[in-house]
């Protein structure tokens, strides 16, 4: 009897793939002197920049914050078209993945009343 690995190579691959993205290690605690350093962002996988902002989003540091605190916090954010629907955005660095293909970036969207609603990191 022949036995066709097809399936099994395929799943194995896809399983191997999807184990190397997401964060590479535990997020740590924000550094401003790091963050507005320059070291912040990187194409690192385990880029300090990328696990700060992970410390800040599931920390929740960044919701209630009015846009000046987020400003002298972060400093000035990215210049760039993408994600046009926030109201801030940072680039972080090369999406943590086995290929990266595409960059992570920190977005802020304020509320009414000029305070953080929603802060998150999102793919390009």
């Amino acid at each position: 009897m022949r036995r066709s690995w097809g399936p099994l190579a395929t799943a194995v691959l896809v399983i191997s793939v999807a184990s190397c993205s997401g964060p590479v290690s535990a997020p740590v605690a924000f550094d401003r002197a790091v963050w507005l350093g320059g070291e912040s962002a990187s194409f690192s996988p385990d880029a300090p920049g990328l696990r700060m902002a992970d410390g800040l989003v599931s920390s929740r540091t960044l919701l209630g914050r009015n846009r000046s605190e987020i400003e002298a916090m972060l400093g000035p954010e990215t210049n760039t078209d993408k994600f046009a629907s926030y109201d801030l955005v940072y680039w972080l660095g090369a999406q943590r993945s086995y290929m990266p293909m595409d960059s992570e970036w920190l977005v802020v969207r304020f509320d009414g009343s000029g305070r953080v609603s929603e802060a998150r990191i999102v793919y390009d």
